[in-house]
């Protein structure tokens, strides 16, 4: 049952309402309608079926759907003297991190040196984290990685971000 300022928030059955659920996965609103509530032995709404779900953006950055090399660098875990080499592509890029296309599945956790080229040359050089791994497609070897920057020199996000909005407006231009 939805609180507020430490009291259960109180509706006739039948009202319909709006409503945000936080879990580990996002943040999702629907509509739906109160059918019944109970107070004990925990404070509980009895729902209808949720209409018009949807997951809400919680990304500071904007992304831009866009296929870039990246070169991964990270250490050899049998060897920490030794360094391997990963080279992937992006699915999308944003100022907070991007997406990577691999041949292996990255370990959620994992962090690693990563090297983004930007059309113009400029190479991006940042630390990033696996916050995200899966395979869209059963049948073909690709793996999508959800990376977030965790260390960054400001100077390289702002090149990022101008290179998305330069791409964006450039996208807009096109469709007019």
């Amino acid at each position: 049952m939805p609180m507020s300022k430490g009291f259960p928030v109180m509706l006739e059955n039948g009202r319909e309402f709006y409503a945000k659920v936080f879990d580990d996965s996002g943040i999702y609103s629907f509509h739906s309608a109160l059918l019944n509530k109970r107070i004990s032995p925990l404070p509980v709404w009895i729902v209808s079926i949720p209409g018009d779900m949807k997951k809400i953006q919680q990304r500071a950055f904007v992304r831009l759907d866009i296929s870039l090399p990246v070169t991964l660098e990270y250490p050899d875990d049998n060897d920490p003297e030794q360094t391997i080499t990963l080279d992937a592509a992006t699915k999308d890029v944003g100022g907070g991190g991007l997406q990577l296309i691999t041949t292996q599945p990255l370990t959620v956790g994992m962090r690693f040196q990563v090297g983004i080229e930007l059309p113009e040359g400029e190479m991006i050089q940042a630390q990033g984290e696996v916050v995200r791994c899966f395979k869209p497609q059963e049948d073909r070897k690709l793996f999508w990685s959800a990376v977030k920057f965790v260390e960054i020199n400001e100077n390289y996000r702002d090149k990022v971000i101008r290179f998305i909005f330069r791409k964006q407006l450039e996208q807009r231009q096109k469709g007019m």
